[in-house]
């Protein structure tokens, strides 16, 4: 469109193949001469403004108010599924720490199993809880899925976890 091409070249935004080109256009063309005219007389008084300084920390303020609107809830912890970082336990298997030192000396954590993975038989010094979010998780015969809560109390080992399919689960348990 003619005046989208006037504007663009009195704003600067073409390459100089392309202002050379509307130019000579210019030259033969009196539409185009009058459509740069125009949009010259609009918009160059935009382009001769003094440039101004922002103020000082106004930099730190922008953010300040960007992390403000994200902040957690008052007397609340959030932590987003891109934060944390996860650490291995054993190959195929780690943990990301959500909550520590809870009510109770307790831990609030993740555990990602891969497919095929397997966790050692260990005892419980605490109560240990245990909800699936997503895939499979079997300690001898018994197979927990999505939605499943387990519960081991306080003084009962437990046999080798192991994940066919791999496994998301929140736990908690004594720090």
């Amino acid at each position: 469109m003619i005046q989208d091409r006037a504007a663009e070249y009195v704003l600067g935004l073409l390459s100089p193949q392309e202002r050379d080109a509307v130019e000579r256009d210019a030259a033969a063309d009196p539409t185009l001469a009058s459509e740069i005219a125009f949009w010259s007389a609009r918009l160059e008084p935009l382009l001769d403004v003094t440039e101004v300084k922002p103020p000082p920390g106004l930099f730190d303020r922008v953010k300040a108010a960007i992390a403000e609107r994200d902040a957690d809830l008052p007397g609340t912890v959030t932590i987003r599924a891109d934060e944390g970082a996860w650490e291995t336990l054993v190959p195929g298997i780690e943990r990301k720490v959500l909550w520590r030192a809870g009510p109770n000396g307790r831990v609030t954590f993740l555990i990602r199993g891969q497919p095929g993975a397997s966790f050692p038989a260990h005892p419980h010094a605490d109560d240990e809880e245990c909800y699936v979010l997503a895939g499979d998780l079997t300690f001898d015969t018994l197979t927990l899925h999505a939605g499943d809560y387990h519960l081991a109390r306080r003084g009962t080992p437990h046999p080798k976890a192991t994940t066919a399919g791999g496994c998301l689960i929140l736990m908690t348990a004594a720090a």
